[in-house]
């Protein structure tokens, strides 16, 4: 019998170095690739952008003025956190070239790739070493070229950034999970985990639900046994703890500026129950999207391959992966209930012992996240993480519903078909120019407060006024003359008491006029002048205010 080779103490390190190497050629590579992708697209001009994106990052950077000096200037998203956009801004004030930045803003989406390709081979390792390769090929393709995934690709709506930290916090869990299976889960992963998961939330407040489902994933995974559920329970209150860390984190400053100025942390949202005199007991934003009736909800992952606009998305889309995903697992689901209804072929390696518990909190993580989405906002652009996730599910489960011979065939062909009938959500790009923005206006006097009459986006045109400027939002999704609130009062006193010139901006030409007369002002048509820009919601007219009472300029 031959001697069993042992490896040196020197060869290990070596092998660590290669190893490391390797890891970063492959996330160079997968950033790399993103950035390219995100340039070849073109530049992002979204309605977000337009509305808000480029002005909160702008006015945190200036003393915070969003909420000492201005007010709704943005509408209601003045008051999301700022901390995604913040980066943006700076790249746009030291001038960077367009290209460049587009190519920064996909920097998270090759994070996040290499992480799903790290992940991946973990969940399938078990598979002979071709079959291996063949289904975390196929499960990373799927997963890397949803139309969603791609259609935010370079843009500044931050779904990549979110996207990247829960593929962080999957990837922790995972690896602790294969390394002990069956074992409690080590404080150091779950804490890390959770931090990661908190960190998303923190930054946009959408990724919770990702948080609560790898939470309720880890608690829920079983056995259901007293000695399992009790920890079970330490493990995900370990977790818990980290989400609200790394909450703490990236909103900490931003809820404390939201409580120091209008007593809620999270303003607008949630004022039916804090209550803050600033703004009524409404609800914010409520949810126009996705299933209302019980029947709308049992059919509504199959209503998700090509749906209307406006329906889970503002334009239109094609995506197969999450109805083949439901379809499949309700096949599967069929199999475990009725298992001599099922051939004998039927393969049920996909979730062996050493992996089923990971699969478990992967499939209840899935389920649940998708869940709280579906009833919190149901717009599918905040799923980028579980579309990730689909090509792994959608292989692990073709695996366990056809025949073992032609498993890879079919593999093969169901990722060639879903990326073959994909069609990417646009939600707005054009060529590239010298500058981000291109804004040609004529200044206006000194000391002005500027009135924005309607709920078209146009704040990002706001930082190329003289800094003394003051914007108000007196028309929008936050701001209404009819209301008795603080926000009201403070918009009525700011008109009021100004002793400079004032000014309304309005997109199309010649509107907001009814806003101005329900603040007791008029308009100077024969000041009108306009705003041009490289961007959507151009020209926008910027015109004289006077007030009805005297008719004077003020």
């Amino acid at each position: 019998m031959l001697p069993t080779a042992v490896e040196t103490p020197s060869a290990l390190p070596a092998r660590s170095v290669r190893a490391t190497l390797t890891d970063l050629l492959l996330l160079a590579l997968c950033v790399g690739v993103a950035g390219a992708l995100s340039v070849w697209m073109g530049q992002d001009v979204n309605w977000d952008l337009q509305n808000y994106h480029y002005y909160i990052g702008w006015a945190w950077w200036h003393d915070h003025r969003a909420y000492t000096q201005d007010i709704a200037a943005a509408q209601l998203q003045t008051y999301h956190n700022p901390l995604l956009d913040l980066p943006f801004y700076l790249m746009v004030e030291a001038r960077w070239s367009p290209p460049a930045i587009a190519f920064a803003l996909a920097v998270p989406a090759g994070i996040a790739a290499f992480l799903l390709i790290k992940t991946v081979p973990l969940l399938f390792g078990e598979l002979p070493r071709q079959e291996r390769r063949l289904a975390s090929l196929c499960a990373v393709a799927i997963g890397l070229t949803s139309a969603m995934g791609v259609g935010v690709l370079g843009t500044t709506m931050n779904e990549w950034p979110g996207a990247a930290l829960m593929m962080a916090a999957v990837f922790v869990l995972v690896r602790a999970l294969l390394r002990a299976p069956g074992a409690a889960i080590p404080a150091a992963p779950l804490i890390a985990s959770g931090v990661l998961a908190g960190l998303a939330n923190g930054s946009k407040f959408t990724y919770g639900v990702f948080a609560v489902g790898l939470c309720l994933g880890i608690l829920w995974r079983g056995p259901i046994r007293w000695g399992y559920i009790l920890r079970a329970w330490k493990e995900a209150i370990v977790f818990g703890l980290g989400v609200l860390a790394g909450t703490a984190v990236t909103a900490g400053a931003w809820m404390w500026a939201l409580w120091t100025q209008f007593r809620n942390p999270i303003f607008p949202y949630g004022n039916i129950w804090i209550k803050s005199p600033w703004w009524g007991v409404y609800e914010a934003m409520g949810r126009p999207y996705g299933p209302h009736k019980l029947l709308e909800w049992l059919v509504f992952p199959f209503t998700l391959v090509s749906p209307p606009p406006f329906y889970v998305s503002e334009v239109r889309y094609t995506d197969a992966r999450l109805t083949l995903l439901c379809a499949l697992a309700a096949i599967a689901g069929f199999a475990a209930l009725a298992p001599r209804l099922m051939p004998p072929w039927r393969r049920r390696a996909a979730t062996t012992a050493r992996r089923g518990e990971v699969w478990r909190v992967l499939g209840l993580f899935f389920v649940i996240t998708f869940v709280l989405w579906t009833a919190q906002s149901s717009i599918l652009r905040y799923l980028v993480p579980l579309f990730m996730l689909s090509g792994a599910l959608i292989v692990a489960l073709l695996r366990h519903v056809v025949r073992p011979a032609i498993a890879p065939s079919a593999m093969v062909l169901v990722t060639i078909v879903l990326i073959g009938s994909t069609q990417v959500q646009d939600w707005g790009r054009t060529d590239f120019g010298p500058s981000w923005f291109d804004v040609k206006m004529s200044a206006p006097d000194k000391n002005a407060l500027v009135l924005l009459t309607s709920q078209e986006p146009m704040s990002y045109v706001l930082p190329f006024f003289p800094p003394d400027a003051r914007f108000l939002g007196i028309n929008n999704s936050i701001s209404d003359a009819r209301r008795k609130t603080l926000m009201e009062e403070a918009i009525v006193r700011s008109i009021r008491d100004h002793r400079g010139p004032i000014y309304s901006l309005s997109y199309p030409r010649h509107g907001g006029i009814d806003a101005l007369l329900a603040r007791g002002l008029l308009q100077v048509t024969e000041t009108c002048v306009d705003i041009v820009t490289n961007l959507r919601t151009s020209p926008i007219e910027m015109c004289r205010v006077v007030r009805a009472s005297d008719g004077r300029a003020p």
